[in-house]
């Protein structure tokens, strides 16, 4: 009985909303009845695609038992179709403004604070009026394309030459127009010429499309006049609008080699939207072929009522834009990895080499940030001192050639992806992605132990040694039981702290590959090389190998200058922000226990050893997944590749380690003997 009586209801505001829809030649139709229409169909609609049909298969159902009814709201709807005007929606609605990124962003935080007034008389605005809700577009796009063709068989619109579709093929080839012109604008604009070869540069399809363009909206003008079908019209402007996509294209391999800025990435967004409008428009419009116009006239229609529903969303303009750039940057974390992932035991020696290394100089990093906090600074200027500690000494780590164990996984899961990509989800070549995670798997194992013994080491006989010529330990008692306790895994925040330290190891390595494709894009090593004053001083030879170095190594040289940075100056920023913000770094946290062991007079017991040893392990582990985790999902996100693929490594890398889990941490016998052959043979 509650269920009749709930869809008597549901019928009775149906009829009372369609009985709303009355058209009126005397003044333009309101939009009030349409969006009440909206409104019936959204309630209950959300995550219910039967709620959804069986509403519309309702007002069928109500249109064909009433004729009277439906010719009014046949009136009515077409009235609203007339009165509303297409050409800036169809041309601007989902593609980027000619603003710049900065000036995007300020406009969407503006809107959200201060929505616009609006007048319905244009497309977007009827949208904004009637779907006002952000997920519209959820339950719009779920309606069947079969329920909207027995609706447009009811109303009598399936004749594409009705007298109600004039204004809106009109307007689309208005729109068209616009759209082509931006595209001819864009294609010639410097910044993207910038990125072409030189034989692309002397070829012009962006402007030949607009002249294509041009006849064939004489020709529409005139079929629609008499009535004419379309088709084929567009068949050429789609050659050239191909051969722009290809000049696309070929612009991103150049932005690998010479580099990518946010504005050159914005053009050639802006480019390639443009031309899938002109395409879509083309095929709604009739001038290319399709079976059913009406199906991709219907995705249009959804693809724009979404693109109203987020036109305020900063997220959605921050990954639109981003993406390429993350390409770019990530590409150049990649080939950064490519070192990092041993095949040879000679190569495995060489990795280790560099790690004990760095792990010696971080001792005495260590040291010296413990004889800053002595000192008592103003916290201010504490984090200065701090940040140059850090910053100076991981700068003299890379130029010495030595490795940071956790610097690693940011570039290693950026080497891993571009694996994946090129994989393509083929399993001979998801065979060689799992050879590169072993190998990388090892790397990382012997990277660590390379750091953090030695460190521990060089800690322990630092300490002792300053203790024999002073006659007391470098680091106080009331210190060393500090140093302890924020290794106590269950007593401090040292796993929080150390997640912090690689978000911060993860911005590391976005800061190297956003100042090497800087680098490059901005051609810093031949500017320097025209620096006047720097010849005089240096020299011609000098200079020429400075600008080399320069270029090679300006990403890895700021990255671990401002990763220095960020670990000096986060304990300030918590203190300022009065939140528990610090850091805890593997090398550093085996270092202070060392330290702290020694000025005890190693008279620590068998249990504070093991929870300090734990914490130190617990806080390496943290910094390697935090780091790889964050660097491998934003490479995976810019390279498109697929969760899917992701699922499969795994599975694949599971099955290797049951098989040959050594392998995992040493490399294998008899590798270095084939490479050394196949090193002959070449």
């Amino acid at each position: 009985m509650e269920i009749g009586k709930a869809n008597y209801n549901i019928r009775q505001s149906l009829h009372t909303i369609l009985n709303g829809m009355v058209p009126d030649p005397e003044v333009d139709a309101s939009l009030v009845p349409l969006g009440h229409l909206v409104s019936w169909f959204r309630e209950d609609a959300m995550g219910s695609d039967f709620e959804l049909d069986r509403r519309f298969a309702m007002l069928l159902e109500t249109l064909r038992a009433t004729p009277v009814l439906l010719g009014n709201v046949k009136a009515y709807l077409e009235q609203v179709i007339c009165q509303t005007h297409y050409r800036y929606t169809f041309a601007e609605l989902g593609i980027l403004g000619n603003e710049t990124f900065r000036q995007a962003m300020k406009s969407r935080l503006f809107q959200k604070l201060l929505p616009a007034t609006v007048e319905d008389k244009t497309l977007r605005e009827t949208l904004g009026l009637v779907f006002h809700k952000s997920n519209d577009h959820e339950w719009l796009q779920n309606i069947t394309l079969a329920r909207w063709s027995e609706l447009f068989l009811v109303l009598g619109w399936l004749d594409p030459t009705l007298p109600v579709w004039r204004r809106v093929q009109e307007d689309t080839l208005t729109a068209l127009e616009l759209l082509a012109v931006r595209v001819a604008a864009l294609g010639v604009d410097s910044e993207v010429v910038r990125c072409m070869s030189n034989s692309m540069r002397t070829s012009t399809p962006f402007v030949e499309q607009h002249l294509e363009l041009r006849q064939l909206t004489e020709h529409a003008h005139a079929h629609l006049r008499d009535g004419q079908s379309m088709l084929e019209l567009g068949c050429h402007l789609d050659v050239l609008l191909d051969q722009c996509s290809e000049q696309i294209r070929r612009a991103y391999a150049q932005a690998r080699v010479h580099g990518i800025s946010v504005t050159l990435s914005m053009q050639l967004t802006r480019l390639e939207q443009s031309i899938a409008r002109m395409r879509l428009l083309l095929v709604v419009i009739g001038a290319l072929p399709c079976e059913n116009r009406l199906g991709p006239s219907l995705r249009f229609f959804c693809a724009l009522v979404r693109e109203e529903n987020r036109k305020n969303s900063i997220a959605d303009l921050w990954s639109g834009l981003t993406d390429k750039m993350a390409l770019r940057i990530t590409e150049h974390a990649s080939k950064t990895g490519e070192k990092y992932a041993t095949e040879t035991r000679a190569e495995y020696l060489k990795i280790t080499g560099a790690a004990v290394g760095a792990g010696v100089i971080i001792a005495f990093l260590s040291l010296f940030k413990a004889y800053i906090g002595s000192w008592h600074l103003p916290p201010l200027w504490e984090a200065v001192f701090f940040s140059l500690n850090y910053g100076i000494g991981f700068v003299l780590i890379h130029i010495l050639h030595f490795t940071i164990a956790t610097k690693q996984p940011a570039m290693t899961a950026a080497r891993i992806a571009a694996a994946m990509d090129a994989a393509n989800g083929r399993l001979s070549s998801m065979d060689r992605v799992v050879e590169l995670v072993v190998q990388v798997a090892r790397t990382q194992f012997i990277a660590i132990w390379g750091n953090v013994i030695p460190a521990f080491l060089t800690a322990t006989g630092v300490a002792m040694l300053i203790t024999w010529a002073l006659g007391a330990p470098p680091i106080g008692i009331e210190k060393s039981d500090k140093m302890l306790l924020e290794l106590n895994p269950v007593l401090s925040g040292a796993i929080p702290h150390a997640a912090i330290a690689g978000v911060f190891l993860f911005l590391a390595g976005v800061i190297s590959g956003f100042y090497d494709n800087l680098s490059i894009y901005h051609r810093v090593p031949d500017r320097l090389r025209k620096v006047l004053w720097l010849r005089r001083m240096l020299g011609v030879v000098r200079l020429n190998r400075f600008a080399d170095y320069l270029g090679n190594n300006l990403g890895a040289l700021t990255g671990n200058f401002f990763f220095g940075c960020m670990l000096g100056s986060a304990g300030f920023v918590g203190l300022m922000l009065g939140l528990p913000i610090d850091i805890r770094h593997i090398t550093f946290a085996a270092a202070n226990m060392a330290y702290a062991t020694q000025a005890q007079d190693f008279a620590l017991s068998l249990q504070d050893v093991a929870v300090a040893s734990a914490g130190v392990l617990l806080i390496g582990l943290t910094n390697l997944a935090v780091s790889f985790s964050l660097a491998f999902y934003t490479a995976l996100k810019a390279r498109g590749v697929r969760r899917l693929e992701v699922v499969k490594l795994a599975g694949r890398l599971g099955q290797r380690f049951l098989a040959r889990p050594r392998d995992f941490f040493v490399p294998p016998r008899g590798v270095d003997v084939v490479a050394d052959q196949n090193e002959l043979k070449r």
